[in-house]
């Protein structure tokens, strides 16, 4: 099976094999393997992956080792495979995107609570003001 990838903008990408749309993700390899292994595709299928309008196959593995894989990347390294490890159905979603409320007729975005007053030790514009 052949994955082929669009752009979406900011990393992420949307994933199709023919006309059929897979996923959208920033990692849609591995998310594509898993939305086969989740169909019942047998773990030793082969897949490749190819960018819209290229003839390289970018990445090539079967649906089983790839179902198990997740690029994770860091501020102190960069991008390496890890294995993936699927979150508890328990575990709460988190929200991303704050909720609107709508007041008289008008949405208000609630804001983010305030930062705290930095000491002088760290605000260099306060720093004449002190005595050590």
């Amino acid at each position: 099976m052949n994955i082929t990838l669009q752009p979406l903008g900011r990393g992420r990408f949307a994933a199709s094999v023919g006309q059929r749309a897979l996923c959208r993700s920033t990692t849609p390899f591995f998310t594509s393997a898993r939305v086969f292994q989740a169909e019942g595709v047998p773990d030793d299928t082969p897949i490749t992956m190819m960018h819209e309008g290229s003839s390289i196959v970018a990445i090539r593995s079967t649906v089983g080792e790839a179902a198990g894989r997740i690029v994770l990347e860091t501020d102190e390294e960069g991008p390496k495979l890890k294995r993936y490890r699927p979150m508890s159905p328990e575990m709460p979603r988190q929200r991303v995107r704050h909720e609107m409320q709508k007041v008289d007729n008008v949405f208000e975005v609630p804001m983010p609570a305030k930062a705290p007053k930095q000491s002088a030790l760290f605000a260099p514009h306060l720093r004449g003001n002190r005595t050590y």
